[in-house]
């Protein structure tokens, strides 16, 4: 019996409970929880729908025990128990696989009453009473992992930024800092990366890729089957969802999985994605067939969102305001201004392709407005190679300055000049 939740205590366990059957180790969480004296509770759903229901309810839960044979049992369901507060234990089965998926913790089947008590006391969260009601979650690294940087590119339509994230990443591959180690995600709805380069034929797509990071965690020879090498291209591509119809099969957990996995694979992952983040109301949560759910996750995930606008007579005026638009609409919805980087294409007239190094180089020259956003000659639909360099380089200028923001467990700043961390414990690091 523990000090915190014994008789007389200001707080209690209240245990949900989830299996498909009926497992003997349920009795006996009864039995564990009258050990530790009255007033705790311990809450069998019937089903996935109840448990559901349950999680929507408000009411807040210690702790989830699922049976690592439950039907059902997949990284949607741990991280919709775990957005509502619940920490998840799996009881039985491969403790490195459910944690994998984003478990609390996993229990040996007997439910031994020394493991038991420690596991409630290290994730399961104690429940204040009437008059004592305490609301928020347990927070805690999940250990030390090296993650390389996420980089995302969006515009409105039309702007030319699937073309800008393509040459972005031939340049960043071909830059020798980087060995290459650089792949292009198309996350848009209706994607269009494999048609540009050449492989809309391709086997494996987003699709696949995020419904295999559903019930597991692929390690690099498996991840590398979802992935193809376009004819000329220095990086490694994963084309995207074909049919819009199909998004809502992409749970929002295993995207970010997805997403998460591949930047552990690789020094940069060039995601290209739409911008519209703002087509859920406040009142909808967003799910798999919320429109602005993936540039939700993408830019949530990213280090740095470079924004693709256009300007000059081709444009109009509109070019310009729905740069602006879009940047006011990632604001709104909570990207940090710090992570934000313009790029604004500025049209030019048309001429004849050219050859000479030094020439090409001169004509990718930038412009840097006062408030930052960084103005581009139009590279028109084939960015010849030096285009791609300077965008790099530009890029790699900002990558350098940032501390590390992705937490996948355990991750501090970055240094200026690295690319990826492995840290035990977190702590503030001097940008300067």
């Amino acid at each position: 019996m523990t000090a915190s939740t014994g008789p007389g205590s200001a707080h209690r366990y209240v245990l949900l409970g989830l299996a498909s059957g009926a497992p003997p180790w349920m009795p006996t969480v009864d039995l564990r929880l009258a050990d530790l004296g009255t007033g705790h509770e311990f809450l069998p759903c019937a089903g996935i729908a109840d448990l559901l229901n349950r999680l929507a309810s408000g009411r807040p839960f210690s702790a989830l025990l699922v049976d690592h044979r439950t039907v059902g049992l997949d990284r949607e369901l741990i991280s919709r128990a775990r957005s509502a507060k619940c920490p998840v234990l799996i009881v039985g089965g491969d403790a490195d696989r459910w944690t994998g998926l984003g478990a609390t913790g996993v229990l040996p089947d007997d439910l031994a009453p020394d493991d038991f008590v420690r596991s409630l006391e290290r994730h399961a969260r104690p429940i204040g009473r009437i008059d004592r009601l305490e609301f928020g979650g347990l927070t805690g690294s999940t250990g030390s992992r090296w993650t390389g940087r996420l980089v995302a590119v969006t515009g409105p339509g039309g702007t030319g930024a699937s073309t800008i994230a393509r040459s972005l990443a031939h340049g960043l591959a071909s830059d020798p800092r980087l060995r290459g180690s650089v792949t292009l995600v198309d996350v848009c709805l209706e994607a269009d990366q494999a048609i540009l380069h050449g492989v809309a034929d391709a086997p494996m797509t987003l699709q696949e890729a995020t419904q295999a990071h559903r019930g597991g965690l692929p390690g690099a020879a498996e991840l590398d089957r979802f992935l193809v090498s376009p004819a000329g291209a220095p990086y490694r591509l994963l084309p995207g969802i074909r049919r819009r119809r199909d998004w809502p099969t992409i749970g929002g957990s295993s995207l970010r999985a997805t997403l998460t996995n591949l930047c552990r694979h690789n020094l940069v992952t060039v995601v290209d994605v739409d911008p519209d983040v703002d087509l859920a109301s406040d009142e909808q949560p967003t799910g798999p067939s919320t429109p602005g759910e993936p540039a939700l996750a993408v830019c949530d995930l990213a280090d740095i969102v470079v924004v693709v606008g256009r300007t000059g007579e081709r444009s109009g005026r509109k070019g310009g305001a729905a740069l602006g638009r879009t940047i006011d609409n990632l604001l709104e919805a909570g990207l940090p201004e710090d992570r934000l980087v313009p790029w604004c294409l500025a049209d030019t007239p048309d001429r004849p392709r050219r050859t000479d190094r030094r020439r090409a180089r001169a004509s990718v020259a930038t412009h840097i407005d006062a408030d930052g956003t960084v103005t581009l000659p139009d590279p028109g639909p084939d960015p010849e190679p030096a285009y791609g360099a300077q965008l790099a380089r530009i890029l790699l200028r900002h990558l350098d300055r940032l501390p590390d923001r992705i937490d996948v467990g355990g991750l501090v700043p970055i240094v200026p000049g690295s690319l990826g961390t492995s840290s035990e414990a977190d702590h503030d690091v001097d940008p300067s």
